[in-house]
């Protein structure tokens, strides 16, 4: 390898690291402090690295929110389609669309709550949009279109799944004593209840239609 192709490799792997260590800075003072109690020189501070540095890898506080914000969502593990591979249709894939989402509500309740105060910021609007839009393919996917054709159906399904709803009772059943597993084994029930009782619905359930 030429010396030169050496030294530019070298300089970009220096530079994500750099880059990846003012992420996780980001991080930590967020959720210490709050989006607008980290500042950017408390930030620079944490990551050892001049406050000049930040503003030219991210350009600022709006840059470096998207980028924890991107992270986040990442280290978070948000579901998918791909939850569904291999599960049969019909209540099979319901129950594992609905346990996935309380888990994974379960794992991002800290970030929801330091995010919430400041979800006005464009930046977290932009990543609140993806989220939405992933979660509207994968609960398209696992309800199938018996479901996703019944808006009443959807409406009660959204807010028996919703983080408002989820947040409270979710907590009651931590709070019995009750695990992860069978918190989310609780919601798939009664969203499975609630969809055999829908007509037109729950026969279409239990063919897996």
């Amino acid at each position: 390898m030429a010396p030169r192709s050496y030294s530019q490799r070298k300089r970009a792997d220096t530079a994500e690291a750099t880059r990846a260590r003012i992420v996780d800075a980001a991080m930590e003072l967020y959720r210490e402090r709050g989006v607008r109690g980290a500042t950017i020189a408390a930030i620079a501070d944490r990551a050892d690295v001049a406050r000049g540095t930040i503003l030219n890898h991210f350009g600022g506080a709006d840059g470096l929110l998207d980028a924890v914000a991107q992270r986040v969502l990442e280290t978070l593990d948000l579901p998918d389609e791909r939850l569904l591979d291999g599960v049969p249709p019909g209540e099979p894939r319901i129950r594992a669309f609905v346990e996935a989402m309380v888990r994974f509500f379960e794992r991002s309740t800290p970030w929801w709550q330091v995010f919430e105060p400041v979800m006005q910021r464009p930046e977290l609007q932009a990543q609140e949009a993806t989220y939405w839009a992933g979660l509207g393919r994968l609960q398209a996917a696992a309800l199938g279109p018996g479901v996703t054709g019944d808006p009443e159906a959807m409406a009660a399904i959204g807010a028996l799944i919703h983080p408002g709803t989820l947040g409270s009772f979710l907590w009651v059943l931590e709070t019995a004593g009750l695990e992860s597993e069978d918190r989310g084994r609780i919601v798939g029930d009664l969203v499975v209840a609630y969809l055999n009782r829908r007509p037109g619905v729950g026969p279409a359930i239990g063919s897996g239609g």
